[in-house]
């Protein structure tokens, strides 16, 4: 059965299995835009940069990710703030410090991928046992 809405189905379809099955996939519309958003959120090089650098060293404060990032600890707070509104990273305090961790599945998973294209064979301190493989080693 087509899901051709009510309203447009007056409209000359040429491949109607192919435009219900357009259709079903585009149904969940707040999953649609959550995903957009988040994929808005990874075309900003600061923003990624800061994603990825909490992806593979962990949990970080602002002013060390402003560091490894290379921009102000005003800046890396800003983008914070709409990465945490978007619900990509999470903050948790320890005593006075609040560090931040990225967070959701799908944030965790497209970061995977530009990590394979981003990240070489990098020894991470914090991981000393399991060092990232690249693409050049996989």
């Amino acid at each position: 059965m087509h899901q051709i809405p009510t309203a447009r189905r007056d409209v000359r379809v040429i491949d109607p299995d192919q435009v219900c099955d357009a259709t079903a996939v585009l149904a969940d519309g707040v999953q649609l835009q959550h995903s957009a958003t988040v994929l808005d959120a990874l075309g900003d090089v600061n923003r990624l940069s800061i994603l990825l650098a909490l992806h593979h060293a962990g949990h970080l404060c602002v002013s060390d990710l402003a560091f490894a990032v290379g921009m102000s600890d005003s800046a890396v707070s800003h983008a914070l703030r709409l990465l945490r509104a978007h619900g990509m990273v999470i903050a948790h305090r320890e005593g006075r410090l609040v560090r931040y961790r990225v967070t959701g599945g799908l944030t965790e998973r497209l970061l995977d991928v530009v990590s394979e294209g981003v990240v070489g064979d990098v020894v991470l301190h914090a991981h000393e046992a399991a060092p990232h493989r690249g693409p050049a080693n996989d």
